[in-house]
């Protein structure tokens, strides 16, 4: 039974028992609907009964055995496949659910609390989708709409960091002038050419096939025209995973994310793609996307997954407190740590109502703001900065609560601590966040040394 099914089939939900966490509480009906909430109560549900008991096995257990954790990330991401969330946002006419913008910040939310690494590897897909319908690319919807609807699970990936400043792409004053991943026009063909980090999940195609798995559906690459950038000459071009001419590093060993996101060097070595298969249509155009739906947009979402994570802690950390007995009274009972706790939530509910406020937003550009304008930027910075500081918040108070028994591996909470950092970093970081900022509020303008 899939989500949409499910809405019409409600069943008992639940949170342990904290009302204020209950889908019903927390999804504020100012920026969603009746149905929009049940979906999110039965998504929750099957988040609790398939993903939560497989959360050390996400990273191969205590000793990390790739095979362990390959073999688990495939077989989650297939029952999330099959459960519809793969292509809740595919419009209707594709022969997805359309589901909202609110609806898929929503996933985020709740399937963050089980693994934030699973839910950018959703989000991924997801990702590739907005882009194509932003761009009006029906025809590529219709081309890949088989393998995002069909019985099989396929994953994709953006390659956007390159090797000169990993936040010069996010920065609007050097209008893409240090971008030199190329793609060069051939005939009916693009040549690309070029050098990207940290994109994922990324590697030789045969890695993601398996049981679970069907395949990698490719690769959508920023990349520039013209030698020097500019707002005209970048655009997003989609690279087949098996085409000829892609070299992979090892992934990177990392923090967290150990498993869920196979992050490496890509060299394109004159990697030909037909010219449908850039995404953008018009002069900047291909700006447009990679400002508002690569970059702002991708922070937005980050701070659903965030605010997901954050949440996870909490409950883990109050169930413990609960059970903590100090001079016959649970520990949470305390005032100190009562208090604590509230003021843990209290970020938590305030970066979801932010997140869930700028969502709708998105969806009245005639009122804010189209995505890659830069009130609309400065708001989805404000979200993802506001909710990588609540999670930093949270992860550290949870462990500094229950002490030794959060440093453990199996309270989870380190690996929360170590899953939310690079979602904090990641699409500029919390700095850029801030300057994207007072770009929005008192902008534009360009630092110094910049023309």
């Amino acid at each position: 039974m899939n989500m949409l099914e499910r809405m019409h089939n409600p069943g008992a939900s639940g949170t342990g028992g904290y009302k204020l966490l209950e889908p019903r509480q927390k999804y504020n009906l100012a920026f969603c609907t009746e149905d929009e909430i049940a979906i999110a109560e039965h998504f929750r549900e099957f988040v609790d009964a398939e993903l939560m008991p497989h959360r050390h096995d996400i990273e191969g257990g205590w000793h990390r055995d790739p095979k362990l954790a390959k073999a688990t990330i495939h077989r989650l991401y297939a029952k999330l496949h099959d459960f519809g969330v793969t292509k809740a946002i595919l419009p209707e006419k594709h022969g997805g659910p359309g589901l909202s913008p609110v609806v898929r910040q929503m996933i985020n939310e709740e399937l963050s609390r089980a693994d934030i690494g699973l839910a950018t590897k959703v989000g991924k897909l997801h990702w590739a989708i907005s882009v194509m319908v932003a761009a009006g690319r029906d025809d590529l919807l219709e081309e890949f709409a088989p393998k995002i609807t069909g019985p099989d699970a396929w994953t994709a990936c953006f390659a956007i960091t390159e090797p000169a400043g990993g936040a010069n792409v996010e920065d609007p004053a050097l209008a893409y002038k240090t971008m030199n991943t190329n793609a060069r026009e051939d005939g009916d063909h693009y040549v690309i050419n070029g050098h990207k980090l940290w994109p994922g999940p990324a590697g030789p195609a045969e890695n993601f096939q398996s049981e679970h798995l069907k395949g990698h559906m490719g690769y959508w690459v920023c990349a520039i025209t013209k030698s020097g950038g500019g707002e005209d000459n970048v655009g997003i071009f989609h690279v087949p995973a098996d085409a000829e001419g892609l070299e992979f590093s090892q992934p990177y060993e990392k923090m967290g994310f150990c498993f869920s996101e196979a992050n490496t060097d890509i060299w394109f070595r004159d990697v030909r793609i037909p010219k449908r298969y850039r995404i953008d249509t018009e002069p900047g155009q291909g700006s447009k996307l990679i400002k508002g739906y690569v970059i702002g947009l991708g922070r937005l979402a980050g701070a659903a997954r965030l605010t997901g994570l954050s949440e996870a802690v909490l409950e883990t950390c109050m169930d413990w407190t609960q059970n903590r007995i100090i001079a016959g009274k649970p520990m949470r009972e305390r005032s100190l740590f009562a208090a604590t706790l509230a003021e843990m939530w209290r970020s938590i509910e305030m970066s979801r109502q932010y997140y869930l406020s700028v969502t709708a937003q998105v969806t009245r550009p005639e009122m804010y703001g189209m995505p890659w304008e830069a009130q609309m930027k400065a708001k989805f910075s404000a979200a993802r900065s506001f909710a990588g500081d609540t999670a930093m918040m949270v992860t550290n108070r949870a462990m500094q609560l229950m002490g030794s028994a959060g440093y453990a591996y199996e309270s989870h909470i380190e690996k929360y601590m170590r899953d939310y950092k690079i979602v904090q970093m990641w699409l500029g970081g919390a700095e850029r966040d801030r300057m994207d900022m007072a770009q929005g509020l008192f902008g534009p303008f360009t630092w110094a040394g910049d023309n």
